[in-house]
This record gives structure tokens, C-alpha cells and sequence, in this order.
């Protein structure tokens, strides 16, 4: 097909509304970001010069199917084989930025470490004739989760659990070739329609990811995700963060599929780190009485504030998924960790922990109940005083926007630590 037909298929692809606030694009008929809530600005234009070039003698551009915050992604035809690509071409911005391209790399280095069906298949790093660095990888056909909950609110229990199955076979596969992802969340999953009518999901995006075998590109003191998904030590700025993070934020997506809404939401992403970094998510059913107690408890144990308390694996938490869907009338096959602080489980065996005692049960001194206000008050200075206690830089990353947010750890500490000697003092 010469060039010139491949520019005219361009109008067939679907337009793409852009947010303003945080960068992220939409289909269409979107109107509003389901991230942060800002209208849509009007659809991207999808002429692109880069239409019909050809990259690396092999991958020929045909259109847009995408945008990130630091450039696009192209379908491509393979130029001899009868095969599809998608291209990720970082933007010439960017591409003289040395931090960006670190990232980019990285994400190229990282995904092609992972050989599994649950991984976006990366296979092969080029260049633009202008020298800028193209990841070419498999063209996935279906949508972000991040979309599909945004039209669907929430799905069935069974969707859910296949889904976070799925997810945590890839993680599995991630952590074992010695990579944390650090940033997963709906808009990093993407479910991909089959032919035979099932899904399969593919986890995208590592251009934040951690090798555990070689240095870090972000630096000690900085934060490194999404605040609504990031685990407790991530949002601290804690060193060293392993694969248990990666669980804990499955869990926190988990539970915005099957309640509809995020674990921690706030009108700034400041506000929500510091939610995430001193406080526990609403239960469950608190938020969605039909969840079944003992998927509640699943998804407690993934999201455990500390975590040796949380399931130690993606597949430890693949297993306990497994478990609730070949027994879900007995609740005694989830072996959720002691410290979970998971809600009271409906007819549950005395095995699992119950719900946290709260400032209303009796026998709580007085001088607790100071503490806990006193917590509240810190935690509600800091997210009234902002950018004088946070300092929030949004870095935004080939498909997808992540925040990069740099904590003034006094503020977190005290918070954290008054919260824990309140609840300590509750359980006296």
C-alpha cells in the first residue's frame, strides 16, 4: 500500500478529546476527565506529518492511536510481513530532555525483560530519522481499564476477578524478571477483546518501573506513582520498594472495580498522598454492601498499610482470588494476614480479624480521642496548606500522566505517628 492510501486510512480513527489539567486523552464522545473531573478540550487533530514515514525501514506509520504526556503512538505496517505495530515515538521536547529520555529507555528495557501473555509484548527499540527513540511493540485491539470503568462505573465480581487474576500473572512474571512497576492503576491496564468473547489483560507503561538489579532514576526523597493507587511507603518516599507495592496498589484498583470509586480521592493529589501515607481505606462493603465479605477481605489483605502484613506475592494474592471463586461459600479458605485491619466478615470464622475498634466503642480514655483529633487536625493542615507543605511536579509519561510528587516528610511522620499511638491506644 503506498503512502499516500496509508494517510487516507487516518480518518477512520476514532478522534481523541485531551485534558487539560492532566494531559490524559480520551475517545470522543468522552466530555469530562474521569481522573480529575476538567472538561475535555476539543478533539486532537489526527494529521500528522509523521503519517506514512517509514521508521527504521521496516515499521510505516499509518495513524494516531494514541497520546501521552510525552508523545504519541502510531499503528505501523509492517513493511514485508502482513503484520501491525504500534509505534511510541517520544516528542522532539522531550527527546532533548535527558530525565524523559531515561524514562522512555527505561520503559523500552524494562517491558522487554518480561516475556509473559499478561505483558505488552515490546519487540524492538528504534530510531526517527531525526534520531529519536521509537518502542515498537505488539497493537493491542480494546481499551484501557481506566475507559471501561469510565463508562461502566464498576463491573460484575466475576469480570474483577478475572481481571486482577490476570494482572497478577503479569506482576508475578514483572517481579520475577526483577522489576517493580511502581505505578499501577486502571489507565496502566489494558483489556484486550478476544475473538472467543473473553479478555485478556495487558499490563502497560514501566517507564517508572524499579530494577531491582540496577540504580534508580528517581531521586531519594521523591515520590513516584499515582496517589490514589500508590502503596502507604511509596507515598512516605520510603527507599527500596519492592514488590509488595505493586501489590497493594492491584488491591487499591480492585477495589475501585468493584465499589465504583478509588480507595482515596481528594480535590488535590497532595490531599490524597497524604490520605494514602496516614490513613485506612473506608471498608469495603462500608462503601458497597454487595461486595462479598470474603472478597473484602481478599482485597484488605492486599492493601495492608504495612507490608510484612500484606500478601507477600502477586501470586499469593492470584491464589486467594482462585480460592474465592472455587469456594465462595466459606470463607476460611482466604487466608487474609493478621494485620489487614480488614472489615467484620459476614458469618466469617473467628479466624479472621475483625474491623478496627473506632472512637466511639467504650473504654476509649479521653485523652485518645485528643490524639486522634489531633492527627486529623495535622493531616487536614497539610492538605490546606498545599504547596507549603508539598511540593507536587506533574511528570508526564508516555502514555499516561504519573505524578511525581516530592513530600516534606516531617509533616507525614507526625501524622502517621500520632494516628498510629491513637490507634494503638484504642485497642488498650
Amino acid at each position: 500500500m503506498p503512502p499516500t492510501d496509508r494517510r487516507s486510512r487516518v480518518s477512520a480513527l476514532p478522534a481523541q478529546r485531551r485534558c487539560p489539567t492532566c494531559g490524559r486523552n480520551y475517545p470522543s464522545d468522552y466530555r469530562a476527565c474521569p481522573h480529575d473531573g476538567s472538561m475535555l478540550e476539543v478533539p486532537l487533530a489526527v494529521d500528522d506529518p509523521m503519517i506514512g514515514e517509514v521508521i527504521a525501514g521496516a515499521f510505516c506509520l499509518v495513524g494516531v492511536v494514541g497520546e501521552g504526556g510525552m508523545g504519541r503512538v502510531y499503528e505501523a505496517e509492517h513493511v514485508r510481513l502482513p503484520r501491525s505495530y504500534a509505534v511510541k515515538i517520544i516528542s522532539p521536547i522531550f527527546a532533548r530532555n535527558q530525565e524523559a529520555m531515561g524514562r522512555f529507555e527505561r520503559e523500552a528495557q524494562a517491558a522487554a525483560r518480561i516475556v509473559h501473555p499478561n505483558v505488552l509484548d515490546v519487540v524492538d527499540v528504534v530510531r526517527t530519522k531525526d534520531g529519536r527513540p521509537c518502542i515498537v511493540s505488539e497493537l493491542l485491539l480494546g481499551e484501557e481499564l481506566g475507559h471501561l470503568l469510565h463508562r461502566r462505573k464498576k463491573l460484575p465480581i466475576h469480570e474483577a476477578i478475572d481481571i486482577g487474576r490476570q494482572a497478577c500473572r503479569g506482576l508475578a512474571a514483572a517481579h520475577a524478571a526483577g522489576i517493580v512497576h511502581r505505578d499501577l492503576k486502571p489507565e496502566n491496564l489494558f483489556v484486550c477483546n478476544n475473538q472467543d468473547g473473553s479478555v485478556t489483560v495487558k499490563l502497560l507503561d514501566f517507564g517508572v518501573a524499579k530494577m531491582t538489579d540496577g540504580a534508580s532514576l528517581t531521586r531519594t526523597g521523591t515520590v513516584v506513582g499515582t496517589p490514589a493507587y500508590m502503596a502507604p511507603e511509596q507515598a512516605r518516599g520510603m527507599p527500596d520498594v519492592d514488590g509488595r507495592a505493586d501489590v497493594y496498589s492491584l488491591g487499591a484498583v480492585l477495589y475501585q472495580i468493584v465499589s465504583g470509586v478509588p480507595p482515596f480521592y481528594g480535590d488535590e493529589p497532595a490531599e490524597v498522598l497524604l490520605k494514602v501515607a496516614t490513613e485506612t481505606a473506608p471498608p469495603l462493603r462500608q462503601v458497597d454492601p454487595t461486595v462479598p465479605a470474603m472478597l473484602e477481605a481478599v482485597i484488605a489483605g492486599a492493601m495492608a498499610r504495612d507490608p510484612n502484613q500484606r500478601f507477600g506475592s502477586a501470586l499469593e494474592l492470584e491464589s486467594q482470588l482462585a480460592a474465592f471463586v472455587a469456594e465462595p461459600q466459606r470463607p476460611s479458605r482466604i487466608s487474609v494476614p493478621a494485620s489487614a485491619h480488614s472489615p467484620t466478615l459476614v458469618d466469617a470464622p473467628s479466624g479472621v480479624p475483625s474491623v478496627r475498634p473506632t472512637l466511639q466503642e467504650p473504654g476509649a480514655p479521653a485523652w485518645a480521642w485528643l490524639l486522634a483529633l489531633l492527627a486529623s487536625l495535622v493531616a487536614l493542615l497539610g492538605s490546606v496548606a498545599g504547596m507549603g507543605l508539598v511540593m507536587v511536579s506533574t511528570k508526564k509519561e508516555l502514555g499516561g500522566s504519573a505524578t511525581l510528587l516530592t513530600v516534606v516528610f516531617g509533616v507525614v511522620v507526625i501524622a502517621s505517628a500520632l494516628s498510629l499511638v491513637s490507634a494503638l491506644l484504642r485497642r488498650r
